[in-house]
Parts: structure tokens; C-alpha cells; sequence
């Protein structure tokens, strides 16, 4: 009895704070709605004081832009120049991506508009998606010189995670750079001239830095479409493989048998690098972005290191494995979450002509 008079007591104080919280949003809207009315009856000096009650606690996002927006409209009226431009400062730090329209707005706070920006110099942003690796094969090599060897290669799936910054040089352009984590895979099949089956599977874990150019599209809208390309620089620092044989030998069916993971990192090339470009969209959520993107990673790097397969102790001793020389690629999808850092500020040039062409569309 007392654990549900507990969960009673629990959901009324949930309730009351609901309940007050909506009274509050309820109490500031009637504010702003009074400042309004205040506004348009020309009465512009007691403005401030009705809506800083509000301003300090209890506006939300969208009610702080309404309320600076009209403080800066009755700060301009009043010959305040100082106090109109911090609270179009406020506007933007409530909405940054707010633009002024001579359709909505008057005109004063259209040229003030002009002089202020909070487009975000950095953004950062994380992802988290699958990828598999398709093989450009070099060169093959078999083991003892056979002939009549078929090799083919096939997908596995693998999956990374990355964090980025993006720096804007402009609203469409910006510099990208990355740190990837990306665990990928592939299998090879090689049928030999007695018919013995052979697959490899290999596991490569790596650090990667992407470098590159974004390029943005309808920097304005709801959905962003953007393409990037860049230079890649790879790190291998783990890359285990297993060995698994089928003996088909005539009238005694298949005799199997399979290694345990082995170590390839003495075989493999460390750094790599690899040229990649993707395109991708950006939906906004509040002021940050949720994306989704595609990129192809195409490798430059030999992987494997001349004839190591073939040392002593090696896989091609113990097992008759010996790689091919070839590069390995990246196809990838990802998801991830974009946080612009926005900065209000006041910009060094100031461009009208686009008011003066906004006016003339209006009376057009």
C-alpha cells in the first residue's frame, strides 16, 4: 500500500511542476502579447521593464526572439543605437539563423540586420555506420608457382565511428578534418589446381585522418544536401587473419582444416593513404543538424610488403597462403549529429544592396 501511495505522491509533484511550468509559458506569452500592444500604441519607454521579468526566467527559444526582436524595434524607435544592437545580438543567440524580411519587418531593423551575423565559424560533428571493402588486386601471386589458380574476392561488412570539425569559410564552404576509427574485412577464395579450396578472412582495425573540402547546398532550407572530397591518411595498427582449407581429394571426400587468427601485421604496409569523396544532407533539428552521408574511399597504398609472405615462419610455409599485392578500398554509410558553434557578432562589411532588391520585389 505505501509503494503505490509513494507513485501517487510522485506523479502529483510531476504534475505540479508540468502544471507550473505551463503557467509560467501561459503568464509570459500574455507579457509579450501586452508589450505588443504597447508597441503598436506607440508607448515604447515602458517596453523593457514588462518583458525583463520574463527575459531573466520563463521565455522559451522562440518567445526570446519575439521579445528582442520587438526590443530591438522600440530601441531603434527611440534613438538608441546601443541598446538596439545588443538585442538584436540576443535575437540571434536565440534563433542563429534568423533574417530579418522587408515582407515581415520594418525596414530599420532590415539595415540593422546587415551588420550582424552568428554564422558558426566551427562546427563539430560525430558519426557511426557500416562499410565493406571491395579489393583492387595488383598483382596476383600464387604460392610454389602454381598455375590455373582462381582467386576471388568477396564483401564482409565492417563499421566505424568518427569525430570531425568542420571550419567555414564561408556559409557554403568549409575545410573538414576527422579522426575515423573503422574496423573492415574481406574473404578470399582460391581454388587451386588439385581443387583444394582455400578462404582467407582478414580483419583489419584502423586510425584514419580524412582531409577535405565540403560544399553546401540551400543553406537556407530545412534539408542541406553537401558533397566533400578529400585526402586520407591511413594507420593500420591491427590486421589478424584465418586460414581455412578444404581438401577435396578424389574418393575420400573433404578433409578440413583451419588456423587460429593469425598476426599479418609484419606483412602489411602501416600507413596508407586513399583519395575519398561522398555526398550526403543535413536536417536541422532546433539549431543543430542530424545527417546522413555515403563516401568512397579509393586506396593508393600497396598493403602488402614485397615477398613478406613468403619468409620463413610465415602463413605461406605453415598454411600455402601467400597474398596478393593489392589495395583495399572503403564504401561507407554513416549517421551522426552536427553542433554548429554558433557566434553572434558584428561583421567587418556591410552589404544593403539586397534590401534595396528585397523592396523592390515587395512592390513589384
Amino acid at each position: 500500500m505505501r509503494f503505490y501511495k509513494a507513485i501517487l505522491v510522485g506523479l502529483l509533484i510531476v504534475c505540479a511542476i508540468h502544471a507550473g511550468v505551463f503557467a509560467q509559458t501561459t503568464s509570459c506569452e500574455e507579457q509579450l502579447s501586452a508589450a505588443a500592444a504597447e508597441f503598436e500604441a506607440g508607448r515604447f519607454y515602458g517596453i523593457p521593464s514588462m518583458l525583463k521579468p520574463c527575459i531573466d526566467n520563463g521565455f522559451t527559444r522562440e518567445q526570446r526572439q519575439r521579445a528582442f526582436l520587438l526590443l530591438t524595434q522600440a530601441y531603434l524607435l527611440l534613438d538608441d543605437p546601443i541598446g538596439a544592437d545588443n538585442s538584436y545580438l540576443e535575437v540571434l543567440r536565440a534563433n542563429p539563423e534568423f533574417l530579418a524580411d522587408t515582407a515581415r519587418d520594418q525596414i530599420d531593423v532590415v539595415y540593422l540586420s546587415k551588420r550582424f551575423t552568428a554564422a558558426p565559424i566551427f562546427s563539430i560533428s560525430g558519426r557511426l555506420g557500416g562499410n565493406f571493402s571491395p579489393i583492387s588486386v595488383i598483382s596476383t601471386i600464387n604460392s610454389s608457382g602454381e598455375q590455373g589458380v582462381d582467386n576471388k574476392y568477396r564483401l564482409r561488412f565492417g563499421w566505424q565511428a568518427a569525430v570531425g570539425v568542420d571550419w567555414h569559410l564561408s556559409e557554403r564552404i568549409a575545410v573538414t578534418a576527422e579522426l575515423n576509427y573503422a574496423f573492415t574485412s574481406y574473404k578470399k577464395d582460391q581454388v587451386k589446381f588439385n581443387k583444394d579450396l582455400e578462404q582467407f578472412i582478414d580483419k583489419q582495425n584502423w586510425l584514419s585522418v580524412p582531409l577535405g573540402v565540403k560544399y553546401s547546398f540551400f543553406v537556407r532550407e530545412k534539408i542541406r544536401p553537401y558533397v566533400f572530397g578529400g585526402y586520407a591518411f591511413n594507420f593500420l595498427f591491427s590486421d589478424k587473419g584465418q586460414i581455412q582449407i578444404s581438401k577435396r581429394d578424389q574418393g575420400e571426400g573433404s578433409l578440413d582444416e583451419s588456423s587460429p587468427d593469425l598476426s599479418f601485421n609484419a606483412y602489411r604496409t602501416k600507413l596508407n593513404t586513399s583519395l575519398f569523396l561522398g555526398l550526403g544532407a543535413k536536417y536541422k533539428v532546433g539549431i543543430d543538424f542530424l545527417f546522413a552521408e555515403m563516401r568512397y574511399n579509393a586506396g593508393l597504398t600497396n598493403m602488402v610488403k614485397p615477398t613478406s609472405t613468403y619468409g620463413s615462419s610465415s602463413p605461406a610455409v605453415e598454411y600455402g597462403h601467400v597474398d596478393d599485392y593489392f589495395r583495399i578500398n572503403n564504401f561507407s554509410i554513416s549517421v551522426g549529429y552536427v553542433k554548429p558553434l554558433y557566434k553572434p557578432r558584428k561583421v567587418k562589411r556591410v552589404k544593403t544592396k539586397s534590401v534595396l532588391k528585397g523592396i523592390k520585389q515587395q512592390e513589384k
